[in-house]
């Protein structure tokens, strides 16, 4: 309530709460809209994949392409992390990937 009436922007206000990184497992198909969440909270999500490709490959695939479409409707970004880990982060923040 203050922040409107000093006149601080919706970003600015969205700006100067905490932000976490958090470590988040899928474990079914229906934690993408948790992950998803989260980033759009302003959240860095590290997603481990391995407890649902134990179960279902094809729903990991599934799960991954529909992350990767929202970090790029949020212009945010989204990276692999070895083979069991994926990266996913809010916009204004950008995962840096060697040029090798």
């Amino acid at each position: 309530m203050l922040d409107r009436l000093v006149g601080k922007s919706e970003e600015e206000r969205e700006l100067s709460g905490s932000r976490y990184i958090k470590a988040i497992p899928l474990r079914a198909y229906e934690d993408i809209d948790v992950i998803k969440a989260e980033v759009r909270a302003g959240n860095i999500v590290i997603c481990n994949v391995s407890p649902l490709a134990k179960h279902n490959i094809e729903d990991v695939k599934r799960g991954i392409n529909e992350l990767n479409e929202y970090a790029q409707l949020i212009e945010g970004d989204i990276a692999r992390l070895g083979e069991e880990r994926v990266i996913v982060t809010p916009k204004n923040i950008r995962i840096w990937r060697s040029r090798d």
